[in-house]
């Protein structure tokens, strides 16, 4: 471990360095890129994103999430070699995003409630982007179409099931958790008035949104830099030998870094469905942003860091798959992009990210619903 920290410790000082350097070197560039990046935020990551923050604070405060975990449960174990308790990281995931799921799985395996290798597994597919990022933030504010979120957001959640699938045999042959190591949901959710909820709910997404809008500023001037010292074109250059195009291997340059950064620049080309692609693959590899922060998180606990950006590359390999499936079905014949650029108030945004979610969430219940009556139909079978 200290091997590791001395080396995380000689990165630290040369990236510290280096951004010095380019702030010395450039300093209206870096200006120019964090003010892209603010602009970025309060434009479209903080009106799609915020309220549905609260509005997730709140559904974890009146107890609804942790009963759909509770009702998930069943099937956790023989799909991803998880426990039960693994499907409140899961869903959690997929209704909040970045970083919700990674630090849902990881506080499951501080209090023991499941081992090391189940808590790696967990990771590996439950931080995932969240519908009202996809869908308010990249389909409505970025591409102007619902249907490319629809589309995108399914592709993200079936690429995630499927890593998930595939890392049920990563230490497979270990122990799995003990039977007794249950979550204990029930005694964790505490009564709380109306007033009270939504004060919690708020201030941390207060918190959480500023945490997400730091890192994005931060890495649109860093963007800056690497492009200044001729890092983008490095990078640029490798996708260009792959058959990329100069506009595309500069945008996925980007998103390589950067998933807002990287997809705006993909929204402004003009490629057909494969632009639709790319961002899917951006989308579900996340950028060295978010993995950094998902890192960041786990570095304490001694998960794998390296299993974990792993499972990040092979999950926007099948979500690219993924959504060439899905434009390739009859639905694909339906105009994704819109031709216009209609102007979205921060009302409307919120409006119909509140209508997603409900039907996503309406989505969840039907499964969950499911899931739970063969539970009970198995039970009586043993009765």
């Amino acid at each position: 471990m200290e091997v590791i920290k001395i080396r995380d410790k000689s990165l630290i000082i040369i990236l510290g360095l280096f951004l010095l350097t380019g702030l010395i070197v450039a300093p209206a560039d870096c200006l120019n890129g964090a003010s892209r990046g603010l602009d970025l935020c309060f434009k479209i990551i903080i009106p799609s994103l915020f309220p549905f923050f609260v509005c997730s604070k709140l559904l974890i405060e009146c107890g609804f999430a942790q009963t759909l975990g509770k009702w998930c449960s069943f099937f956790m174990r023989p799909i991803f070699n998880v426990p039960g308790c693994g499907s409140f990281a899961f869903v959690m995931g997929i209704i909040s995003g970045y970083p919700v799921g990674a630090k849902c799985a990881l506080e499951l395996y501080e209090e023991n409630n499941c081992t090391r290798a189940e808590a790696e597994r967990l990771i590996c597919f439950c931080n995932n982007s969240g519908p009202l990022f996809i869908i308010g933030s990249v389909a409505i504010g970025m591409l102007y179409s619902q249907i490319a979120g629809i589309i995108l957001y399914v592709a993200h959640i079936l690429s995630a099931i499927t890593v998930g699938i595939a890392f049920r045999f990563y230490k497979s042959r270990e122990k799995m958790t003990l039977k007794c190591a249950s979550f204990r949901i029930s005694q964790r959710h505490t009564k709380k008035t109306i007033g009270e909820a939504l004060s919690s709910a708020i201030s941390q997404s207060v918190e959480l949104t500023l945490y997400v809008c730091g890192f994005i500023t931060f890495f649109s001037a860093l963007l800056v830099i690497l492009e200044r010292f001729g890092i983008i074109g490095i990078f640029s250059y490798l996708f260009e030998l792959f058959g990329a195009s100069s506009d595309v291997a500069t945008a996925l340059s980007y998103g390589f870094f950067e998933i807002s950064n990287g997809i705006i620049r993909l929204s402004t080309l003009q490629i057909g469905s494969l632009k639709l692609i790319l961002i899917s693959i951006i989308l579900a590899w996340s950028g060295i942003s978010v993995i950094l922060q998902v890192t960041g998180i786990i570095a304490k606990s001694g998960l794998s860091r390296l299993i974990f950006v792993g499972a990040k590359a092979l999950q926007a390999v099948f979500a690219g798959v993924y959504t060439l499936i899905i434009l390739r079905l009859p639905m694909g014949s339906v105009e994704v992009f819109s031709k216009t650029m209609p102007h979205i108030s921060v009302a409307g945004s919120f409006a119909y990210s509140i209508l997603l979610m409900t039907i996503g969430l309406a989505v969840f219940l039907i499964i969950s619903s499911i899931s739970f009556l063969m539970q009970k139909r198995h039970h009586s079978n043993f009765e």
